[in-house]
């Protein structure tokens, strides 16, 4: 029985990795693009990625992407990584969109950006937020062409 727990979790831990280099490889060449043409790149408070769960997917939910979370905005790109969470989300501007909204977890009165667009092939809507600077970061992707 103890065998069978083992590779349970062994077969997690591959999957796990098996999908966070499956992702870094899709956005390879549009992370690679970023990074030469860096605009803007900050360090953020917290991100919240929309999802679905439950029985076939009924259930749907904010979660946080634990650990640090960074920022960065090219030309025409962006991405934002959870390293932690294995995860990575990189968005054309022009295919996105963006809204400053307040949202119902986190600290009462603290405005968010929700991004909603294409990212890995799939329709994802994220939110994040930020201390500081969360006008700066606003126009770092309004000039990515996002829409307003």
């Amino acid at each position: 029985m103890g065998f069978v727990i083992l590779a349970v979790i062994v077969c997690g831990a591959v999957g796990l990795v098996i999908r966070r280099n499956r992702d870094r490889a899709t956005n390879a060449p549009l992370r690679a693009e970023i990074e030469a043409r860096i605009c803007f790149e900050t360090a953020l408070d917290r991100v919240e990625v929309f999802g679905t769960g439950g029985f076939r997917g009924t259930r749907r939910y904010w979660h946080t992407k634990r650990g640090p979370t960074r920022l960065v905005v090219g030309t025409d790109f962006f991405m934002i990584s959870a390293p932690q969470a294995l995860s990575e989300y990189v968005f054309t501007g022009r295919e996105s969109s963006i809204a400053i909204a307040q949202m119902p977890f986190g600290p009462a009165g603290r405005d968010w950006i929700v991004i909603k667009g294409q990212a890995g092939g799939r329709q994802v809507q994220l939110a994040l937020t930020h201390r500081g600077n969360l006008m700066d970061i606003w126009r770092a992707l309004a000039g990515t062409g996002a829409a307003l």
